[in-house]
């Protein structure tokens, strides 16, 4: 069994364990910076279904966002 200190240590672990939070932040944050850094854990320690899925998402929030206009 892996220690909570070693858990904390492995970000690949951390970002699967909480991708959907990850993602929610990405999507929903208030906060640039924490967006940002969502972000880039993400595309660094996430699987590539994730970098895929936020960039569909990416997509669709720029459609929406020209149709506003």
């Amino acid at each position: 069994m892996m220690s909570n200190r070693n858990s904390v240590e492995d970000p690949e672990t951390q970002v699967q364990e909480n991708r959907e939070v990850i993602i929610e932040i990405i999507k929903h944050g208030g906060d640039q910076y924490i967006r940002a850094l969502c972000l880039a854990a993400l595309v660094k320690y996430g699987d590539d279904p994730d970098i895929n899925r936020l960039k569909e998402e990416v997509s669709r929030l720029d459609q929406m966002e020209e149709e506003l206009r």
